[in-house]
């Protein structure tokens, strides 16, 4: 079997997992427990990259990032502090069902994913950190985009196929 006919049949099975995953778990991750890290709003601008900043630790290693000031970015922080088993199922991202779906309302649709962004799947629960373009089109509803990574996406690319983040409020971590 060729690598591209592996890559191509491994991205149609785990779209088809994904895909699958019941819509009670985009509806039961509507209501969240406050955070007591984050208050107000994430910035003065709706989707611009100047909220909350955040720290992804794993190992000995560390990604910055800030998330969005949108909806499901602040459903996302309220979340905060988070421990979540990555995947790297498609050779382009680090990606992990989070343990409350968000709502996808008030977030944009994306179809075509950027390096370095931080992106929700509404479909299924599933965060993905994307470190490549290999210039897939994700399936309708799209990717919510919930924050972009400032330093370290090198590191979380070589992570390897599976590793386990703390995701945390970069204020509660002193970084």
């Amino acid at each position: 079997m060729t690598d591209a006919v592996t890559v191509a049949a491994w991205t149609r099975g785990l779209a088809r997992a994904l895909l699958a995953a019941p819509l009670a778990a985009v509806l039961a991750g509507c209501a969240l427990p406050a955070n007591p890290h984050i208050s107000g709003p994430l910035s003065a601008t709706a989707g611009v990259t100047s909220g909350m900043a955040m720290v992804l630790r794993f190992g000995d290693q560390a990604v910055t990032a800030t998330l969005t000031d949108t909806p499901p970015s602040r459903q996302f922080a309220a979340m905060l502090p988070l421990t979540l088993q990555l995947t790297d199922a498609w050779g382009q991202a680090k990606a992990g069902r989070l343990p409350r779906a968000l709502t996808a309302q008030g977030g944009t649709p994306v179809h075509d994913p950027t390096p370095g962004e931080v992106y929700f799947w509404p479909s299924s629960g599933v965060i993905a950190v994307y470190y490549d373009d290999l210039g897939q089109v994700v399936p309708d509803p799209g990717l919510v985009r919930l924050g972009v990574v400032k330093a370290g996406l090198d590191r979380l690319a070589a992570a390897g196929k599976q590793v386990t983040v703390r995701i945390e409020p970069a204020a509660a971590t002193g970084s």
